[in-house]
């Protein structure tokens, strides 16, 4: 079935209106859903987190579902990295298959966790803190976030994918619990001419986080959008990624977008990639030893931490 660009701008406008209140609306709870926002596989996160328009791999089902329409085939993700110095652990596993019915279908598992967090209280909680009563650490604590994905993709057309996600949370602080569930929506369309448009809105309906204190945590929704061209360079195949994300943690209180751009250069079995995360620089490098083998480094710079090397690899049985 063909599916017409008249129509697909119309359905990307009344996506922006729909979206447009509630994205105004979350800048008073911002960094809820951040431990959702680290991302996954170490080529996305080399080229700068544009990676909307062009995941078709396993970890579009956290990227973009639709993109799970092209996977071409059976294919296994698994990223470890120790960011920030080893203060922050991330692991990122994810599964993703063909069905009979032309389906594209992912499971994904994420863990973000800190260790050795110290808790501290006062030598005297009845006084003041003073010269004389200083704070001393009472226990070691760690927390740890999991996030699930469920994902399919499919496509509408010959240019046209869409796919959802549904994800399960679950946090714990020291003795603390919180478990959440939400839902994450795709589109991929393909321009003309190997260029490619994406646009992901995660936590569609909001997600809200219960903890077991009675408290309410409430992830809003966000608006991620995307482009991949390919560029003339060499004797290889380069693409010039783009994207910007709106509301849900992305937007500052001034109402300014977060921005994402990406370029990666393929030769052979070698690829070279770079990216702008907002103000935040990311290399990378590909390899692909064997066909049914990719391996990727992504280097991470930041102003105030210390800076971060990610590895993943990509299984194709």
């Amino acid at each position: 079935m063909r599916f017409p660009s008249s129509r697909l701008s119309v359905a990307l406008v009344l996506l922006a209106t729909a979206m447009a209140t509630p994205l105004a609306s979350s800048a008073a709870s911002r960094y809820a859903g951040e431990f959702m926002a680290v991302g996954g596989g170490a080529r996305a996160l080399a080229l700068g987190n544009a990676y909307v328009a062009m995941a078709e791999d396993a970890t579009a089902g956290y990227w973009n579902p639709a993109g799970l329409a092209y996977l071409p085939n059976r294919e296994a993700h698994l990223m470890h990295a120790e960011r920030f110095g080893g203060q922050v652990q991330h692991d990122y596993l994810a599964w993703a298959s063909r069905s009979a019915r032309a389906w594209g279908l992912a499971c994904t598992v994420t863990r973000v966790g800190v260790n050795d967090i110290a808790y501290t209280v006062l030598q005297d909680p009845s006084r003041p803190m003073g010269p004389e009563n200083r704070p001393v650490v009472a226990s070691m604590e760690s927390s740890a976030d999991y996030v699930a994905y469920l994902s399919a993709g499919r496509r509408l057309g010959r240019r046209l994918a869409a796919g959802a996600s549904a994800k399960g949370v679950y946090r714990t602080v020291s003795g603390f619990r919180a478990h959440g569930a939400g839902i994450d929506l795709g589109l991929r369309y393909h321009v003309g001419n190997r260029v490619w448009a994406g646009a992901t809105v995660r936590d569609a309906a909001a997600t809200p986080i219960r903890w077991n204190t009675d408290a309410t945590d409430t992830v809003h929704p966000s608006l991620v959008l995307g482009m991949a061209a390919p560029v003339p360079l060499g004797r290889g195949h380069a693409t010039v990624l783009a994207g910007s994300r709106l509301g849900g943690d992305a937007s500052s209180s001034s109402n300014n977008h977060a921005y994402n751009v990406g370029l990666e250069y393929r030769y052979r079995f070698l690829a070279l990639r770079g990216g702008m995360d907002e103000s935040h620089p990311s290399f990378g490098l590909g390899l692909r030893p064997h066909a049914r083998i990719a391996l990727d480094l992504a280097y991470l710079q930041h102003d105030d931490l210390e800076s971060t090397y990610q590895v993943s690899a990509t299984l194709r049985p």
